[in-house]
């Protein structure tokens, strides 16, 4: 049976947002995040937008991007009825694009 991630737990590891630029830009980083350096695991239930939405206290307007966000760099597979699911993709080229790096001066690109 794969991992369902509850709204409370993702809300927990996503943190408080910083309000630095777009919600939903900052929420679908630090998800991407939490999958690459292992915390989500491929195949976990992702809450549903509206559940998430509350936890984290934006609008469904905000967490509908952010999985769509998600959807589009090949990270989350989405059914009606059935739920998001984190689908880490195998290929390199779908993968180097999972890779965040902050901005800034200092930061060494790999």
């Amino acid at each position: 049976m794969p991992p369902i991630l509850s709204a409370r737990r993702l809300a927990e590891l996503l943190g408080p947002l910083d309000h630095a630029g777009p919600a939903y830009r900052e929420i679908a980083d630090r998800m991407r995040l939490l999958v690459v350096d292992g915390r989500v695991s491929d195949g976990s239930r992702l809450p549903s937008e509206r559940e998430l939405a509350t936890a984290i206290g934006v609008s469904r307007t905000t967490t509908t991007r952010v999985y769509a966000e998600l959807r589009d760099a090949g990270l989350l597979q989405s059914r009606q009825g059935s739920g998001s699911v984190v689908r880490v993709p195998l290929s390199t080229s779908s993968a180097s694009s999972l890779i965040v790096t902050p901005d800034g001066a200092d930061t060494i690109a790999m």
